[in-house]
């Protein structure tokens, strides 16, 4: 029996050592995905939820770079975007309880917003991005206000109730808005008799056990170990304002691991208030949109994934689920690292869907193993041009032989002929094709046709000069030409050059956004609109018929 006693504990060792060893191989390669995080520099907290239990939690880096305090995975982050599936559990709660319906309009529950002529607006359409109404952070840029400066959920509140029109007729489109889920925190608020961040602690984080988890509504106050946002400069880091973006959340690592398990468990279950939530939304047309109660729906590697980011400031946060596999991964990051969500936090994932790196789109890992070929110069010639591609351009040019892309604002970049009409371009991942439709070339690119145009060139810049407001923001704009060149100015954000738009007549880019002029019915310009996915178009009008004095130097941030 001893002896029998002594194999079975021997064996048990064996297994166990094996065990730390392959976990000490997963931490290690987990690690090396956020290797950039140095021990003297804001970093990472990474956590992998497996089957209900946590399979790895890491923290890398400092939570405050002056005082050299390390992250840890209690440090308190501010969560951004990625709260918004909070706000949409508290939705789906009160839906549950009776409190709330999907279809109810929204000044039902806030009265000061207008009646838009476009039609009404419902917390279902909130919910899913499709109202219209535009996104608060764009529209204060739009209205003056600095990157640099505080936006608080006031601020949001004024833009919301200020602006008398809609960007589309409410599900019609989908169009990611920061303001309708402030909206849907105020609605919480009215329907469930209680100020929202209360009513978000005693309904959803004390029952989880998520104790160091709260909503935010006032970012002067002052949380302890919480981490600093950074961001990094020509002189390495800097310290980013810490900004009020309305009611946010702030959270850490092990809380949000135990939301994990909490939420999926629940969608195991066939909880009808966390179904609700991973159910996307139509549009009027019957499309679908790709966005439940606060949460994204998407696919990866063959899975399906419940998702959603935050970025604000210096602070990236990700909570990614595949529900189907019971793995979640949850990173949380505080030196504005852009990587974090579309690669770093991906790359964790295919460790423990064990796969090492991610397919390419649809069968086009196929086409870019396939041979490149020589093309004849005369149909790569006849393929270059300006495409106009979503609202945005794609330009082809043939240089020294090869057929180069560039997107517009980036730079050129080769694409390896794989047939007569087929393209490999390897810093896109992606392929580009070419047909002909009624004589014209069209480009196809991530699934998305781009026409041929003509190359925009504009003639008198001075037809653009004037003065240009906004009643409902009370805000001025001047548009002049010096030296050549169009700028717009601004009293609080300064000056700007606009750069024609290469396949949009009337168009221009700059550090102020994309400005696209309009004309009367005579040809005569006579305003433009500000115009972005979360803008729509947002008029500008009241163009002065005399050109803006020219100012003798001009000032940039």
């Amino acid at each position: 029996m001893k002896t029998m006693r002594s194999l079975f504990m021997l064996l048990l060792l064996a297994s166990s050592s094996a065990h730390a060893t392959e976990d000490a191989s997963l931490v290690e390669r987990v690690d090396a995905i956020f290797a950039v995080a140095a021990d003297d520099a804001p970093g990472y907290a990474v956590a992998v939820i497996e089957d209900g239990k946590v399979v790895l939690e890491r923290s890398h880096g400092l939570a405050s770079v002056e005082y050299g305090a390390p992250l840890t995975p209690t440090t308190p982050f501010n969560t951004a975007s990625l709260s918004k599936q909070f706000t949409g559990l508290a939705v789906s709660i009160l839906i549950e309880q009776g409190k709330l319906a999907l279809d109810d309009d929204v000044r039902r529950y806030v009265p000061e917003l207008p009646e838009y002529a476009e039609g009404p607006v419902s917390v279902r359409q909130l919910l899913h991005h499709t109202s219209g109404i535009r996104d608060c952070y764009a529209v204060l840029v739009a209205a003056g206000w600095r990157g640099s400066d505080a936006f608080s959920g006031s601020d949001c509140m004024r833009t919301a109730v200020a602006q008398r029109d809609l960007a589309f007729t409410p599900g019609t489109r989908y169009a990611y808005s920061n303001t309708e889920y402030l909206l849907l925190q105020k609605i919480v608020a009215e329907a469930g008799g209680k100020p929202f961040p209360q009513w978000a602690m005693e309904n959803i984080f004390q029952p989880i056990g998520m104790d160091s988890t709260w909503f935010v509504d006032d970012y002067s106050r002052v949380v302890r170990n919480a981490a600093t946002p950074y961001s990094r400069g020509e002189h390495g880091f800097h310290r980013d304002m810490q900004q009020d973006s309305g009611v946010y959340m702030l959270s850490t690592l092990r809380d949000l691991g135990r939301w994990a398990i909490h939420f999926d468990r629940r969608l195991a279950a066939g909880d009808p208030v966390y179904l609700r939530m991973v159910e996307s939304g139509t549009l009027a047309n019957g499309e679908s949109v790709p966005y439940g109660f606060g949460l994204m729906l998407g696919e990866d590697r063959g899975q399906d994934i419940v998702f959603h980011t935050g970025a604000w400031g210096g602070y990236r946060a990700n909570i990614r689920h595949y529900p189907a596999r019971h793995i979640s991964i949850v990173a949380l990051n505080n030196g504005g690292d852009n990587d974090m969500n579309p690669k770093k936090v991906p790359r964790v994932a295919a460790l423990f869907l064990d796969e090492a790196n991610a397919p390419v789109e649809g069968n086009a890992d196929i086409l870019r193993d396939a041979p490149t070929m020589r093309s004849d110069q005369a149909r790569l010639r006849s393929l270059a041009g300006v495409y106009r591609w979503k609202d945005d351009a794609i330009t082809i040019t043939l240089e020294d032989g090869h057929l180069m892309a560039q997107y517009l604002g980036e730079e050129k970049v080769p694409a390896e002929a794989k047939s007569d009409t087929e393209f490999w371009v390897p810093a896109y991942r992606a392929p580009i094709s070419f047909s002909t439709n009624r004589g014209e070339s069209v480009l196809l690119f991530r699934s998305v046709e781009g026409e041929r145009v003509d190359l925009f060139a504009p003639g008198d810049l001075d037809a653009y000069a004037g003065t240009y407001s906004n009643d409902d923001l009370a805000t001025l704009y001047k548009v002049d030409v010096e030296d050549g060149k169009l700028y717009i100015h601004h009293f609080r954000r300064g000056d700007a050059e606009l750069v024609p738009h290469p396949a949009h007549a009337d168009r221009f880019t700059g550090d102020m956004g994309t400005v696209q002029f309009v004309r009367n019915g005579s040809g005569r310009v006579d305003g433009f609109d500000f115009v972005g996915g979360n803008l729509g178009a947002l008029r500008f009008a009241g163009k002065s018929s005399v050109p803006s004095p020219r100012r003798p130097a001009r000032q940039s941030e």
